[in-house]
Order: structure tokens, then sequence, then C-alpha cells
């Protein structure tokens, strides 16, 4: 991350550039009431929270270079990271260089942020602070006007700051990359095939996962306005386990498969007023626990702008995990987030919004549930686009 971090700010900083520097920073303030904070299954307590929000992204664009460098975060009154309504901060960072034939692109992620709001890493009661960095680089080529090859990779790095055996929680690096062959067939339709390579580490050097998979997929252009894609292919991941007597002394390493088909399906909308986005899916990720767990989830979005003053959102977001863990044991945990905003333009620059949230989790064996029902108010300022 400092690497990259560092080659964006020389570029940033080379005077004889001559494209243009932008800002458009955001800052606002919010309120809200949730009935289950912490997201624990007993002595619940409700409460109230209050947060300053801020977003200052700033851009660079000079003909095929685009780079952006965009802060962001929350700074909140609730102590400590075991709440929704923690405190987190975002530092966002990209560069893509696209020509003719050609596009690449590095984005990078630093975050400190709760456990809570991920879902799978977590135990009820015991949020803790989540640090990650993420890098994401690939790069495209068009071999002819109907045939191009890309190749992408990523890395990603998360540690939990939290006392030894507090929650199962696992520190982690996660590596993955692969080709991919794009073909298309005609004006509307497209054929993708796509091979990934991936390996996940805990830190901790106890555990590991290798996994490979392939998919092909279909996209097709329904209408001006709505568009289906489907990927369909098969994963397998070599789980592997040292194993100690007593915490000392090295007995070996278990190993284990798990193999499973993996999908996903995604139809837009994308109009004037309305916007839709219906997705399904299911793959191997990592979930903060000992192994890659197969993810299962569906979500839904829509915004609808009724006038220049008004518009409305409405997201919802279900995850189901299988977790394999030590010895062959098997865990699973649910995950459900839904929210309904209403926004109110008072002016070109400033927003009111009004939100309403439930957030469902559950885990097991043995089976735990809690459940969080919320709502908030949110006044912001979008200042006007600066070049500098």
């Amino acid at each position: 991350m400092p690497v990259i971090m560092g080659g964006l700010l020389a570029i940033l900083s080379r005077p004889a550039l001559a494209g243009t520097f932008s800002i458009e920073p955001l800052l606002g303030v919010t309120g809200e009431y949730d009935t289950n904070p912490g997201l624990i299954s007993n002595q619940i307590v409700a409460e109230t929270h209050g947060a300053a929000l801020f977003n200052l992204p700033l851009h660079y664009d000079e003909g095929a270079l685009d780079v952006s460098f965009d802060p962001n975060g929350r700074i909140s009154n609730s102590r400590g990271y075991a709440s929704l309504a923690s405190s987190y901060v975002h530092l966002d960072a990209g560069v893509t260089y696209v020509t003719d034939v050609t596009s690449a692109s590095l984005q990078a992620e630093a975050a400190r942020d709760a456990s809570l709001v991920h879902a799978g890493e977590f135990v009820s009661g015991l949020g803790v602070r989540r640090d990650s960095g993420l890098a994401l680089a690939d790069y495209t080529r068009s071999l002819t006007e109907r045939f191009q090859v890309a190749i992408d990779g990523s890395f990603n790095k998360v540690i939990y700051d939290q006392p030894l055996g507090a929650t199962p929680l696992v520190n982690y690096r996660y590596y993955s990359g692969g080709p991919s062959a794009t073909w298309l067939a005609s004006e509307r339709d497209s054929l993708k095939l796509q091979a990934s390579d991936g390996l996940f580490e805990s830190i901790n050097g106890l555990t590991s996962s290798r996994s490979q998979s392939v998919q092909l997929g279909f996209k097709r252009q329904l209408s001006e306005i709505y568009t289906l894609s489907l990927d369909a292919g098969y994963s397998r991941a070599k789980n592997a386990q040292n194993v100690y007597f007593f915490g000392v002394f090295y007995l070996g390493t278990a190993t284990s498969t798990q193999n499973s088909g993996v999908y996903s399906a995604t139809l837009t909308r994308q109009g004037e007023r309305l916007n839709l986005n219906l997705t399904a899916a299911r793959a191997l990720v990592p979930s903060g626990l000992a192994f890659l767990a197969r993810q299962d989830g569906v979500g839904a979005s829509a915004t609808f702008a009724s006038s220049e003053r008004w518009d409305y959102a409405v997201n919802a977001n279900y995850n189901r995990y299988r977790n394999p863990g030590f010895a062959g044991f098997v865990g699973s945990s649910e995950y459900l987030n839904a929210q309904i905003t209403v926004n109110y333009h008072l002016d070109p620059r400033w927003r009111l919004s009004l939100h309403a949230q439930r957030v469902r989790q559950q885990f097991g064996p043995p089976t735990v549930t809690a459940a969080s029902s919320g709502v908030g108010i949110d006044l912001v300022r979008q200042f006007l686009r600066t070049e500098l």
C-alpha cells in the first residue's frame, strides 16, 4: 500500500502535467436510532448516535490518464468498534489508462472500520476493529474488433484488533487473479471465458486454502435500458491445517477439499428516472474464518427520481456462508441488510435524507440470532466541483 500511495502522489506532483485537477467535497452530519446496534442476542439496549460525514475526492484527468484520490469516512460518538454506528475511515485511490485498443487500471484501498458491518466476520456482541488493505490491477487488450483478452489480480489483507481468543476471526492474506477472453458475438451479445487462482493464508500460519475456478459467461443487451449477465462454472479448494499437540509439538498437516458450482446472474435497468439492479451469486470467498467459505447471496437495489428535488433508494442484500472449520467442523452464518432512503434536495448543494434500516444475523451451531432496526436523518452539503 505505501508503494501504491507513493506512486499516485508522485504522479500528482509532476509539474509538467497539463491535465485538470478538481475536487468535489461532501460534508454532513447524521443522527440515528438503533434498537440493537451491537447485534447482540441478549441484554439488548437501544442507542442513539450522532456522527460527522466527510468525502474529499481529488481527481486528475489528462486525456487517456485518469487519477483519483478519495478519503472518506464517518466520525461517530459511538466508542470502540462493537457497534453498527462506529467510526470508519476509507482511503481509496486509483489510476486508469485507456487507449483505443488497451486499458489498464490500478485500484487501492486502506480502511479502518468495524467487523460488525462485514457479513460473516462477527460474533454476537464482540465486534472488533478491522484494518484492511486492498489492491486490484487489470489489463485488457482488444486483439480484433470482436475479441479481447484480459488479466487481473488482487491482494487483500485484513487484521482484527482483538485479544487472543476473543473471537474466531482470523487475520488473513488473500491473493487471486487470472486471465479471461471475451468475444462479441453481435451488437447485443457477448461470450466470456475466465479462469482464476486464489490463495488464502491465515497470518498465524495455521490454515490456508488454495482454490481454482473456471467460468463461462454470457451477456445480452435485452433492450436500450435492460442488460442480462450470466456466468456459471466450477470451483475447487484444497484446505490445509497445521496440527499441534498441546499447541507446541507439530504433528503434521491435515487437508480437506471443498468443491462447488459457482455462478452469478445480474439484471440491470438503466433509465432516465428508474434504475434497477438484481443479482444472485455463489462463490468461494474469504470470510474472516479459518478457510475460504462458500457464499450464496442475492441482492436488489433500485433508485427512482420523481422530480428534481425528490428521489428514493431501496437496497437489500442477503448472504449465507458455509464455513469449513477445524477437524472437519462446518458452521454457517447468515446476514441480511435492507435499507430504504428518501432524499430531498433543498437546492443543488444541500440534501436532507431520511432512512430506515433492518440488519439481521444468524450463525452457529449452536444457532445464535440477533437483529437491529434503525432510523436516521442526514444533512449533507455537496460542494460544487472546483478546478485547482
